[in-house]
């Protein structure tokens, strides 16, 4: 997909010096992977306590 966005020059300086990534768009995609796993972290992190795991399904 392509898109046209702007983006703070600064905020975009910062994530390239940090990742040691150069290429805006793997740069932007990686930051899009992240933030999937994060949000995908903390959704399960809601579940705990509200789901019983079968110990047994597991040997």
């Amino acid at each position: 997909m392509k898109i046209n966005i702007d983006i703070n020059d600064d905020l975009l300086v910062r994530a390239k010096k940090i990742s040691g990534i150069k290429d805006e768009r793997a740069l932007i995609e990686k930051a899009l992977q992240f933030f999937v796993a994060i949000e995908t972290q903390k959704k399960l992190k809601d579940l705990y306590g509200k789901i019983e795991l079968d110990d047994e399904a597991f040997k």
